[in-house]
């Protein structure tokens, strides 16, 4: 199985955001998953203000990571349950994965939780 690493990164400095895929990758080294990690630290740097990670384009951003999806089994969420709600990208990234039939998984506190339903509510109006 190969999962695609999702994590927060606007917001967070890149020690940060290398710590929590480092943590998540220790833990998965010790089973037969390999990972797909869209993170790219010169890009990074490139998007940061004062060590802070800010998208510029966080869209086309989003894209040019999320397309590796299709190249793996599932999505691992690396974060708390608040974290994802609070992360437009990685939102997209779980629901990309859940609408092609792929694994959803969520690391949160050194423990790997399988998302077992995810529930979309849709709410159309006249404009």
């Amino acid at each position: 199985m190969k999962v695609y690493l999702a994590t927060p990164m606007n917001g967070k400095t890149i020690e940060e955001i290398k710590q929590k895929i480092s943590d998540c990758a220790s833990i998965l080294a010790k089973t037969d998953i390999d990972v797909f990690n869209p993170f790219l630290e010169v890009t990074a740097n490139d998007n940061s203000i004062d060590g802070i990670v800010k998208d510029k384009k966080p869209i086309e951003m989003l894209c040019n990571s999320a397309k590796h999806i299709e190249e793996c089994d599932g999505v691992l969420f690396i974060g708390s349950k608040e974290d994802l709600k609070q992360s437009s990208g990685c939102q997209v990234e779980i629901l990309i994965a859940v609408s092609y039939g792929k694994d959803c998984f969520i690391y949160e506190n050194g423990e790997i939780s399988r998302l077992v339903e995810l529930e979309l509510t849709w709410s159309f109006g006249k404009r």
